[in-house]
């Protein structure tokens, strides 16, 4: 993403050297960042940036059978604390931590089976998220 919206800086900077754009020519950039076919999908958990042209390291699509004809991420499948397509942004975060509260008092219930395997592997999968949100 970040060498997309550089090559649009740069575009949009020799344009303007040329004289074919003004400086703030909000027109020009728009264009060439359609030109990018950059596409951001805003969710709920996590905001995906993956390439329709390219969709390396979607786990999404990871032995997924893929409808015919579709393009994009498949969403019911999201795995965005594992996905390098996923961005987990401030407005996320209460979200996550509250999932970690939930699944850590659902683990410390003395009515489940000792074995909570399953709810360790979710708690990780949350404190993977919450890692990404802060860069670590």
């Amino acid at each position: 993403m970040r060498s997309a919206f550089a090559a649009v800086r740069e575009k949009a900077e020799a344009l303007r050297a040329n004289g074919k754009a003004q400086r703030g020519d909000i027109r020009v950039e728009h264009g060439l960042l359609k030109r990018t076919h950059l596409s951001i999908r805003f969710g709920k958990l996590n905001h995906c940036t993956m390439d329709e042209n390219n969709p390396v390291g979607a786990k999404c699509l990871e032995d997924a059978i893929v409808p015919p004809g579709h393009r994009g991420p498949l969403i019911d499948r999201c795995q965005p604390a594992r996905c390098s397509n996923s961005i987990i942004a401030p407005e996320h975060l209460p979200i996550w931590k509250a999932e970690h509260d939930s699944l850590s008092r659902l683990r410390d219930q003395p009515r489940l089976p000792p074995n909570g395997a399953a709810i360790d592997e979710q708690i990780r999968d949350v404190e993977l998220a919450l890692r990404k949100a802060d860069g670590a």
